[in-house]
């Protein structure tokens, strides 16, 4: 598992990574970033920026694109970013997810060599959140570096790039899964559902849940979670126990951070050649990442 001992270290990286920490440490990071890449093209989006209120999103995005100088036209941001029908609305009555895409539009505008975004997919709704993580894509493809700082850390591995989280002055990466998978996962051995429990702790309790009750699971900073119904409960389980015990309840491992009920899926998303996700249909649309190396056992196994 791979570390990175101080922000400095970090920062010299040229991959673009997505870090889970606090906010001090987000705002030392940008400190960082912004002293790094001062004589490259940068964009940065941090939590604060509001606008002003009375300003139009047009007028907001005009004004950034004549500081800008790019080859993005400021229309051209705000139909990429789907913010026609708020153009004309004042900056102070948009909702969350509506300014979250006004703030990417105007980074948008600079074609950024490097990009620091704080939060970034927050406050989005599920299209907002489908709009930037394209973005996102897009550029660095096209050789943009993103730093990222994120909560919870599964929105750091919905994006290109190094997962981290911060513990204890260092950052830590995630271990993503590679192109090739060694064993080929759990091998599927048909449509029987095991009648289990699946455990899990609280303070006061050991809860025992039904593994139709089951969204997915996830395992994040060293510790395993079962999400259910939108709450995160700790189980004792490992990811490997609980992907040998699910295979043929219905659960995929989608991911070697995560495992899910694809029952729950509503839709798989492909943003560029090599970058999907899954979208649940629960209340929050949440989104899981599906690694590329399994998006093709996906597909064969269930025939999509």
């Amino acid at each position: 598992m791979a570390e990175f001992s101080s922000i400095e270290e970090l920062a010299v990286d040229d991959r673009s990574v997505h870090i889970e920490c606090s906010r001090e440490t987000s705002a030392a990071l940008l400190a960082v970033v912004r002293a790094r890449y001062r004589t490259q093209r940068c964009a940065f989006v941090v939590e604060t920026d509001r606008g002003f209120e009375r300003d139009s999103v047009a007028s907001h995005l005009r004004f950034y694109g004549s500081i800008a100088r790019s080859s993005v036209h400021y229309e051209d941001a705000i139909s990429h970013f789907n913010l026609r029908g708020v153009a004309k609305r004042k900056m102070g009555g948009l909702s969350p997810s509506a300014l979250a895409l006004v703030n990417l539009a105007r980074a948008s505008l600079f074609e950024p060599e490097a990009c620091f975004l704080e939060r970034p997919l927050s406050d989005l709704d599920a299209e907002g959140r489908a709009i930037a993580l394209s973005w996102i894509a897009e550029r660095m493809e096209q050789g943009c570096r993103f730093i990222t700082t994120v909560e919870p850390l599964r929105e750091a591995l919905l994006m290109p790039g190094v997962a981290c989280w911060h513990e204890e002055g260092r950052f830590i990466a995630v271990d993503q899964d590679d192109d090739e998978d060694e064993d080929g996962g759990t091998a599927y051995e048909g449509d029987e559902v095991h009648v289990l429990k699946i455990p899990a702790r609280t303070e006061t309790a050991t809860l025992l849940f039904d593994p139709r009750d089951i969204d997915f699971a996830e395992s994040m900073n060293k510790a395993t979670y079962l999400v259910v119904r939108g709450e995160r409960y700790q189980t004792p389980r490992t990811m490997d126990e609980l992907e040998h015990e699910l295979s043929r309840a219905g659960f995929f491992r989608c991911h070697r951070s995560f495992l899910v009920n694809v029952q729950k899926v509503a839709k798989v998303e492909r943003y560029t050649r090599n970058s999907f996700n899954l979208t649940l249909g629960d209340a929050a649309h949440t989104s899981i990442p599906l690694a590329k190396g399994r998006a093709e056992q996906m597909r064969e196994r269930y025939r999509w």
